[in-house]
């Protein structure tokens, strides 16, 4: 039986809270930590879901800027990228805390649409 260590957890929990990192990290992280940890099923888990949950936030935020600028009410896109923004980081920060209780976690928006 694979034993899910207080390091395993640590690692696990870090490709969730790399949305913090800024700048590319949050998306280098989570992939770094699933090429170098592949051969464990619970980091690999974590680093799956952090990963496709940030490539997935970075498209919708993407689009979203470019409404802004087609469609006329760029305050409510304005409101809509920060709400996404901070959701984003709360279910990081709840990902992590699974992974530090050695839990599964996948993310709600991943679950409506079957990725990861």
């Amino acid at each position: 039986m694979n034993e899910i260590t207080t390091k395993k957890r640590m690692i696990a929990a870090a490709a969730h809270v790399g949305f913090y990192l800024g700048g590319l990290g949050f998306l280098v992280l989570p992939f770094l930590i699933k090429t170098i940890w592949s051969d464990d099923d619970f980091i690999v888990g974590h680093a799956k879901q952090a990963l496709y949950m940030q490539v997935g936030a970075v498209v919708v935020s993407l689009l979203a800027i470019v409404l802004a600028f087609v469609i006329p009410p760029m305050i409510a896109t304005g409101i809509a990228i920060a709400i996404l923004s901070i959701a984003w980081g709360i279910f990081a920060i709840f990902g992590a805390f699974k992974a530090m209780s050695g839990e599964e976690f996948e993310y709600p928006a991943l679950k409506m649409v079957h990725i990861g």
